[in-house]
């Protein structure tokens, strides 16, 4: 009785996946439906059995092209955390066979790293990524760079839709999904999909899979303790196959708390997964992603040199109220959902159609406490302040933002032989951003803030009327057309690649500020041609040769008029040309039974490059973009792993050599005369910051399928953080290590297991990131003569040492 009220449930939650009578395949699966970037054991939502026989074809029905790269064995044991693989470097390294440069981890890597870890932490050994750790646990989002690129320039994908902010693109891997959700994490440096549904994407995209519901009921739940008071819960439910519905779904849920690792505060979120597939006899399928995270964390404060050289990795805002900003008062609330139906339909044997339409919501902002007089500014407009009598008082500035964004890609797929097929689409998303910055109230006396999301209790002006430094809306529309067609030849072993689309997008901006431009647009279309071709000499040898194109459209940051509250102009908007790269890679791969290597050469022109600053607007984090010109990167990425070998050892290795120069000198502001004037900054021939020259890395797994130890050490290269090449951080190294014991199951508790995680063994100190890069550390002379003042960058620091436990049991 209680099965049948269970599958009752379950069929009336999903019964808008299809009709509840209707029959489940578990053999069915589509073996033809894929678009050519996608392969079976990493699409989203694919069926977990493979597809029946198909029946031949006359000799008037030509048969339907299929894909002819090698679907990837899934290795995911869904009853416990991990499982014993025979992946090559323990889950680092898989066999592609794309025309292009692709770089995976798997879920036997995923499984063995901290719980609490985030996406873009997953990246952190492939040969491409320099990652710049915030936490040590993955609560806060930190610095991912991508061959010298930063993540704004990377497009992010879940389940086939865009996690980056459209405005600015900003990405936030903490607010994403669970690292135990997560099935296969990709990167594709350099290249885009032609189907990717970004207009952010000049260094190359990443994709991350949500994990497949099971085909039986059951689950997980887990427990993790670690260093800093960090703890938290995990479970995770699947629903199994709902009677003969073909309808089967997982939800998650986990809730983290942890202290910071310096100063002051805390970080705490609740986080929700959920993924729903429906199966149909003919190969279509559906189904329903959704990610929602509520998150509140107190703020990091990222040094100067010359600060960090005073107060080292004790660096932080007060611990204790003393009439200026402190702990409490420096915060970055947010809660956002995504969430994506994907579908699959099996027209006929040789046409096909995709569509995946999504949403995304997203809240919240960052804060810090600021003294502000009564008498004021409000842009050009001279206000007057209600603060309950005094002339000056300490006020909460918040920097809000409210964005939604509906958006649907649709493509039409038509196989013309068994040796060509064209893919047709249209991608549109519609864009609506609000942000603004108001000054919330606090105690005078204790330093309590009243509302730490900015929403209420906010000064107003003397009449009544809301107060904003910053107050203005984007809208942003996206229309995208794109064909591409695929041929394979000799018997699989040429592959070919082609494709074209043209992103149209308009942007527009309604600024509220008194005294600044109203309206400024920006529209731009552009083409984005790619080719990518490969030759596959045997089962072991393949070399590949692509060309991509692709863009970056200028933040909404950039064109909007700002002020301060003396009235001065800070900063004036107005048209930008978007980031635009051409990119070709010609590259070679090598798999065969004991290993599996990869070898590509790269070569990068970009135009308008839109480089990302990160300052204080007083105590408050703010982030805007600058053109710095074009840019030129070269440089090459070699990887390997094995499979087990010499008793259980899977080793891998990677390396890179990049080379990345300005190639043209940076428009900027300098003094002359007394006057402030436009002028350059001499920087062509310099190096491009957050650009290491050399980054190496070692991996070591060994797994008896009951014992287990991961390790990885990183060395990260010398990094530029001013455009003028005279401030840095050194090399460094980082390490991690992760052991872990499998138990026998017993009754209803399946794989119980005990895993402890370890970061920076050594307990190093050291700058690990650049967090606001600046013109140039000194006082510079401009190209036109004028005197460029100089500032200094900003900085990450490196998590000490830290542990956490995890135990955790399937049912």
């Amino acid at each position: 009785m209680r099965r049948s009220r269970r599958t009752l449930l379950y069929s009336a939650v999903f019964a808008a996946f299809g009709a509840p009578d209707g029959r489940a395949d578990t053999g069915a699966a589509h073996a033809r439906g894929h678009k050519a970037t996608h392969r079976p054991a990493t699409h989203p939502y694919a069926p977990a059995h493979p597809a029946p026989p198909e029946t031949r074809p006359t000799a008037a029905a030509p048969t339907a092209t299929r894909d002819p790269r090698p679907a990837v064995p899934e290795a995911i044991l869904v009853s416990g955390r991990s499982g014993r693989t025979q992946e090559p470097g323990g889950g680092l390294i898989r066999v592609e066979r794309s025309p292009k440069a692709i770089q995976t981890v798997t879920r036997d890597y995923i499984a063995k790293q901290a719980p609490t870890s985030n996406l873009q932490q997953m990246l952190r050994m492939l040969p491409s990524v320099n990652i710049a750790d915030q936490d040590p646990f993955g609560l806060y989002a930190g610095q991912v760079n991508v061959r010298g690129f930063d993540q704004t320039e990377v497009g992010w994908l879940l389940d086939g839709a865009p996690l980056n902010d459209t405005g600015n693109a900003a990405f936030y891997a903490n607010e994403a999904v669970e690292a135990e959700d997560l099935e296969t994490v990709s990167l594709q440096p350099g290249s885009v999909d032609i189907s990717s549904p970004v207009i952010n994407a000049s260094a190359g995209l990443s994709k991350a899979t949500m994990m497949t519901p099971a085909a039986k009921f059951g689950g997980l739940i887990d427990a993790s303790f670690g260093s800093y008071d960090t703890f938290r819960q995990y479970i995770r439910l699947n629903s199994g196959y709902l009677g003969q519905s073909g309808i089967r779904a997982m939800f998650a849920f986990s809730h983290t708390k942890g202290n910071l690792w310096r100063g002051s505060g805390q970080a705490e979120k609740d986080h929700y997964d959920f993924k729903a597939m429906k199966e149909f006899d003919n190969g279509s399928h559906t189904g329903l992603t959704v990610s929602y995270n509520d998150q509140i964390n107190s703020n990091y404060l990222n040094p100067t040199l010359s600060r960090y050289r005073t107060t080292g990795y004790s660096t932080s805002f007060p611990a204790y109220f003393s009439g200026g900003n402190w702990y409490k008062s420096s915060n970055n609330p947010f809660r956002n959902v995504i969430a994506v139906v994907p579908t699959h339909i099996h027209i006929t044997p040789r046409l096909s159609l995709d569509d995946s339409l999504y949403f995304w919501y997203g809240t919240g902002g960052g804060s810090g406490a600021m003294t502000v007089g009564s008498n004021a500014y409000m842009g050009t407009r001279p206000v007057t302040l209600d603060l309950g009598g005094a002339s000056h008082a300490l006020v909460l500035g918040s920097s809000n933002q409210r964005q939604f964004r509906p958006g649907n890609t649709l493509s039409v797929k038509y196989d013309a032989d068994a040796h060509n097929s064209t893919v047709i689409g249209w991608w549109y998303e519609y864009d609506n951003e609000y942000m603004n910055y108001a000054l919330g109230r606090m105690d005078q006396a204790t330093g309590h803030v009243f509302d730490i999301w900015g929403r209420s209790d906010l000064i107003t002006q003397t009449n009544g009327q809301p107060y904003n430094m910053r107050d203005f809306l984007t809208l942003t529309q996206t229309n995208m057309l794109f064909v591409e067609h695929h041929a394979h030849y000799f018997d699989d072993r040429l592959l070919v690649d082609l494709g074209f689309k043209e992103a149209m997008t308009t942007r527009r901006t309604y600024n509220y500020t008194p005294g600044a431009r109203y309206n400024q647009n920006i529209h731009s279309a552009e083409p984005l041609p790619q080719l990518g071709v490969s030759w596959l000499f045997n089962p072991h040898h393949q070399i590949y040769i692509s060309g991509t194109t692709s863009e970056k459209m200028p933040s909404n940051l950039s064109i909007v008029d700002f002020y301060n509250m003396a009235g001065v102009k800070t900063q004036s908007g107005g048209q930008s040309s978007p980031e635009y790269a051409i990119h070709e890679e010609i590259g070679y791969r090598y798999n065969d039974r004991l290993l599996v290597a990869s070898l590509s050469f790269f070569n990068y022109n970009l135009t308008n490059r839109q480089q990302q600053l990160s300052y204080y607007l007083g105590t408050t984090p703010i982030t805007t973009t600058t053109n710095a010109g074009g840019q030129t990167t070269r440089g090459v990425d070699a990887q390997i792993g094995l499979k087990p070998v010499w008793n259980h050892l899977r080793p891998y290795a990677t390396v890179e050599y990049l080379h990345s120069t300005i190639d043209s000198d940076i428009r900027t502001a300098g003094m002359r005369d007394g006057r402030q004037v436009t002028d350059y900054l001499p920087t062509a021939g310099k190096i491009a910051v957050r650009s290491p020259k050399i980054q190496a890395g070692l991996g070591l797994d060994y797994d008896d399928g009951n014992f287990w130890v991961s390790g990885q050490i990183k060395y990260i290269g010398k990094q530029y953080a001013t455009f003028m090449n005279d401030s840095s951080i050194p090399q460094y190294i980082t390490n991690n290590i992760a052991i872990g014991y499998r138990l026998k199951s017993n009754g209803i508790i399946k794989s119980p297991e005990i895993q402890l995680n370890l970061q920076n063994l050594t307990g190093a100190k050291f700058r690990n990131g650049i967090y606001g890069i600046s013109n140039a550390l000194r006082t510079t002379q401009g190209v036109y003569g004028s005197t460029i003042a100089g500032s200094q960058p900003s900085y990450y620091l490196q998590p000490p040492f830290s542990a956490m436990v995890t135990v955790s049991a399937g049912f």
